[in-house]
């Protein structure tokens, strides 16, 4: 197998500047790159590029950790990952997990091996005790709020946008809401800061007003025939993502209700589906916040970075 010191003995160069041609360094007299890359080309040499990752201490490739690969939130927080790793000539590895902590940490085990430069959890398994113990390995961004020094942040004021929401609702004269969302409250912070803005709004316990397990249309239709077929029935339902809002649509719709008079459908993300349907949409910008996570995973000082969520109503452009 060639190597790079036979190119240098046949070239008559020495071995650092057989690299510097492999490397594109620019600064190489133009008649010895020729030269030393004729003997590369014709020997048809590629160089080991863990070998080169190992001599400069850099992979130019970002892990990135999602519970799903099939969520509509986390398929746009990954596009604004991509399209920032794009522009900034890194590759990106793509860590599903489908929240199992020990699938997670293997994941993790990535940065303490080098095998990657850098980690973002768009959503977290573990504890923060067990994050941060990565990140004397790499540095570590994380896709939500938290004041732990050793992780940078991309993150959305949750708790904020989900009061708009609900205020939005109560302002409408709305008192029978329901919403939904992933994961039961005591393992989601989100849904914590669901249920938490939902009783600071309505001044009411939340427990029976939202329905867990929500992430498709499928599971729209779900929870809309358990929503939809109370005796009391919500007359206003925020829904965690387009896709789901408009699964409970479709339910709404085969019922007889008219939208959004008889039931008002909140979305998330400004999905195509919910601008079809013209239902509201709380927009917590999740492409914005991928290209932000990957600027802060390169960045060597730990930053914390706000992204602004804003309301889209039907009739905004």
């Amino acid at each position: 197998m060639t190597s790079i010191r036979d190119i240098a003995r046949l070239s008559g160069y020495s071995v650092s500047m057989v690299s510097r041609v492999l490397n594109h360094h620019p600064y190489v007299n133009e008649e010895k790159r020729a030269s030393i890359q004729k003997i590369i080309d014709d020997l048809d040499y590629t160089s080991n590029q863990n070998a080169v990752n190992l001599s400069i201490g850099k992979t130019k490739l970002i892990g990135v950790i999602s519970p799903y690969t099939n969520h509509a939130c986390f398929d746009k927080i990954i596009k604004g990952v991509l399209s920032e790793a794009f522009k900034l000539n890194y590759n990106i590895l793509l860590l599903p997990t489908n929240y199992d902590p020990q699938k997670e940490k293997k994941h993790m085990e990535l940065l303490k091996q080098k095998r990657i430069d850098g980690l973002i959890i768009t959503s977290r398994a573990n504890s923060w005790e067990t994050i941060k113990t990565y990140t004397t390995y790499g540095p570590v961004t994380v896709c939500e709020e938290t004041n732990h020094p050793e992780v940078s942040a991309a993150f959305s004021n949750r708790k904020a946008s989900y009061e708009a929401v609900f205020s939005y609702l109560k302002q409408l004269g709305h008192s029978k809401v329901a919403f939904t969302s992933v994961r039961e409250k005591s393992i989601s912070n989100s849904t914590q800061q669901l249920v938490n803005a939902y009783q600071t709004i309505f001044q009411m316990s939340a427990e029976s007003h939202y329905l867990i397990n929500c992430y498709t249309y499928e599971d729209g239709l779900r929870v809309g025939k358990i929503l939809l077929e109370q005796k009391e029935r919500p007359t206003a339902i925020y829904a965690n993502g387009d896709e789901v809002a408009a699964g409970i649509y479709s339910i709404a719709v085969k019922k007889g209700l008219k939208i959004p008079d008889d039931l008002l459908l909140v979305g998330e993300e400004v999905l195509p589906i919910g601008k079809a349907l013209h239902f509201p949409s709380m927009n917590h910008q999740l492409e914005e916040l991928g290209k932000v996570a990957l600027q802060l995973v390169l960045n060597p000082t730990i930053k914390k970075q706000l992204i602004p969520h804003f309301l889209k109503l039907p009739d905004e452009t």
